[in-house]
């Protein structure tokens, strides 16, 4: 069983008028998984720290400190430690702008992880923004590859639509067309119907 702060989330919760029902329903889930994760019986995922985080209007840390630090469990985390190619860095609508090229001549970030030698870092600068919960965290990344729905679907990603350089990190979930996507964005509207170039699994993401 995780050790978790409950009180602080109870506390929390009722300081901002709501109930856990409440809450629930804003995150999408039903009570019963909330009290899970407030109880420790479930472990509790970076993306889910962050959700909660918009939710209650907390920083993202205080989330994952009352949490317990060891129960977040971004996707793919090892444990260990890198220091990784800072390849790009991503804005405030998660639009990310991306140089892989001369990865040894890059700015390198040391995360906590064991990852492949492929493995490339992006920095979230959004400051002053919605995602201003995210500012200074870095998401590791692996180079592009063709898309694919099985490893893609409900899964974030770096993303790059086809027929642009455009680039941005989003959550996928299958599109309404056949070959299509719509890209979920936290902080903004979804994208529907979206034609991928390229994806690249977003291994983990982490505070620096």
């Amino acid at each position: 069983m995780s050790v978790v702060n409950k009180k602080w989330f109870v506390d929390l919760i009722r300081d901002r008028r709501t109930s856990q029902a409440a809450l629930a329903r804003l995150l999408n889930t039903d009570k019963s998984t909330l009290s899970l994760l407030l109880d420790g019986k479930r472990r509790m995922t970076v993306e889910r720290a962050a959700d909660i985080a918009r939710a209650l209007n907390v920083p993202v840390t205080d989330v994952m400190r009352n949490a317990g630090a060891e129960n977040i469990k971004p996707n793919g985390h090892v444990a260990g430690a890198a220091s990784l190619p800072l390849v790009g860095w991503a804005d405030g609508d998660g639009r990310v702008t991306l140089d892989w090229s001369r990865p040894e001549q890059r700015q390198r970030v040391d995360v906590n992880g064991a990852f492949p030698p492929t493995a490339r870092a992006i920095q979230w600068r959004s400051a002053q923004t919605k995602a201003e919960v995210f500012d200074g965290w870095v998401a590791v990344v692996l180079p592009p590859s063709d898309p694919d729905p099985e490893a893609m679907i409900d899964r974030f990603c770096l993303v790059g639509l086809k027929g642009t350089d455009d680039a941005y990190v989003r959550k996928v979930r299958r599109g309404y067309t056949p070959g299509r996507y719509t890209l979920i964005n936290h902080f903004g509207e979804p994208t529907h119907d979206a034609e991928l170039a390229w994806y690249s699994p977003i291994l983990t993401m982490m505070p620096v």
